[in-house]
């Protein structure tokens, strides 16, 4: 999948969330990326646990 465009880490109620923003969208052609552009997958403790924005917004609530 090659290196995320960002990522963020995450600890709540003692587990680890690592997520990874993969762009998969263009908005503007303006060359930057930003986070509206790009596609969240949520890892738990290592493992895949969800993916998009409102797997991205349960985890973050």
């Amino acid at each position: 999948m090659g290196i995320p465009d960002f990522n963020e880490l995450y600890e709540k109620d003692g587990d680890t969330y690592q997520i990874f923003f993969y762009r998969t969208q263009r908005r503007e052609e303006d060359g930057v990326t930003t986070k509206d552009e790009c596609t969240p997958l949520i890892f738990k403790n290592g493992a895949l646990n969800g993916w998009g924005d409102t797997a991205y917004n349960l985890m973050k609530n």
